[in-house]
């Protein structure tokens, strides 16, 4: 597929690279293609496969869109990039409602929304009905988004996904197997962004604390 992604930041750049290592294209949006430092990682990392692009071109462009701005800069985003190029697509939030106060003296992070409502919430009531939000790759850090090239016997991960549409969240099942994930666990409907984005805040905790920043949460059945 040829793939939109909104924001340009650590998390952008793993997934660009984890996408297109898995063979499909991918036009990254950002407010500054031209950026000197951008466009040295493109020609060092991304080669033909990746074109640096303005929002609204990332999100006409790509037959599925990833968010993964800051949460401050989500909304801003989603309207620079058009609502139009939103229609009928599958759109993979990866955004967490932090507040921006960075953490605590225990290493706690805070959201500015949450218990009623979710980024993962928020998204979809922002886009058209048609555009099919899937939460994916928020509970986890960015290092650790693109698995393929983890050691073999480390122990597999789970991912929580959570939309909608069942299509849709098929189609996100297929990427993320393609980046290297094997265990994505489907908690039902886009409200459960409630419950899945707290990870987040759990999972910096321990890197805080540990200084560790590998870890993940696996589901033992």
């Amino acid at each position: 597929m040829k793939i939109g992604i909104l924001g340009s930041g650590p998390v952008g750049l793993t997934l660009t690279e984890g996408l297109i290592t898995a063979g499909h294209d991918v036009i990254l949006g950002t407010r500054n293609p031209a950026k000197e430092s951008l466009q040295q990682w493109i020609k060092k990392k991304g080669g033909p496969k990746v074109t640096a692009a303005p929002f609204r071109d990332a999100a006409a462009q790509g037959e599925l869109l990833v968010i993964c701005t800051s949460w401050a800069g989500t909304q801003r985003a989603i309207e620079a990039a058009g609502l139009w190029n939103f229609k009928n697509k599958v759109v993979v939030d990866v955004t967490n409602p932090l507040d921006g106060k960075g953490p605590d003296q225990q290493g706690r992070l805070t959201f500015s929304i949450g218990h009623t409502n979710s980024a993962g919430e928020q998204l979809q009531a922002w886009l058209p009905p048609d555009a099919h939000v899937v939460k994916a790759l928020s509970c986890i850090g960015h290092e650790s988004m693109f698995r393929t090239q983890q050691e073999p016997e480390k122990e597999t991960p789970t991912m929580f996904i959570c939309g909608n549409k069942r299509a849709a969240k098929m189609t996100v099942t297929t990427l993320l197997n393609e980046m290297g994930w094997k265990d994505i666990v489907d908690m039902g409907t886009i409200e459960m962004s409630r419950n899945i984005e707290p990870l987040s805040i759990l999972w910096y905790a321990y890197g805080f604390r540990t200084g560790t920043w590998s870890h993940a949460f696996k589901l033992v059945k």
